[in-house]
């Protein structure tokens, strides 16, 4: 009886073990839709018409008082931050471009995102220092945030 005893702990005791969260075990990273003031707020060409006073590097603005103090150009809308943040940014290159992509991923595990900017250059030499932003949803105090910059 005794032993019956130990080999049936030892099951319970193995199950417990080898239980872990699903959810840890299985998560995935997402990609969080992001959008710009050109969809939201019909502005034209920022990466030439807006400018902001830094240099290769990037600001999270999170209200309208701050874009107004720091932001100027051609559309300064009044943006929902209550909804969103600004991501900004500078960037020299070494030659003009097409288009500029920007992928959000969220890391499943500590809520961290990361924002990829892609520059998709072209073979003009104009050498720009562009502005480059995106709407991202409302960052929660203290989450971690950082940019990725890839030149194509």
């Amino acid at each position: 009886m005794k032993q019956i005893k130990i080999l049936a702990l030892s099951f319970i005791f193995a199950g417990i073990l080898s239980c872990s969260n699903d959810d840890e075990v299985n998560c995935s990273d997402s990609t969080i839709e992001t959008t710009s003031l050109e969809n939201e707020y019909a502005c034209i060409n920022t990466p030439y018409q807006m400018d902001i006073e830094l240099s290769e590097d990037y600001m999270i603005i999170g209200n309208q008082t701050e874009f107004l103090d720091l932001v100027t150009g051609s559309c300064l809308p009044d943006i929902d931050f209550s909804t969103y943040d600004l991501v900004i940014g500078k960037k020299g290159l070494s030659n003009g471009i097409d288009s500029i992509n920007y992928v959000l991923i969220e890391n499943c595990e500590n809520e961290s995102q990361i924002l990829t900017v892609t520059f998709n250059k072209n073979a003009t030499t104009e050498a720009p220092n562009l502005t480059y932003h995106a709407l991202i949803p409302k960052l929660g105090n203290e989450q971690e945030f950082s940019i990725v910059i890839e030149e194509n």
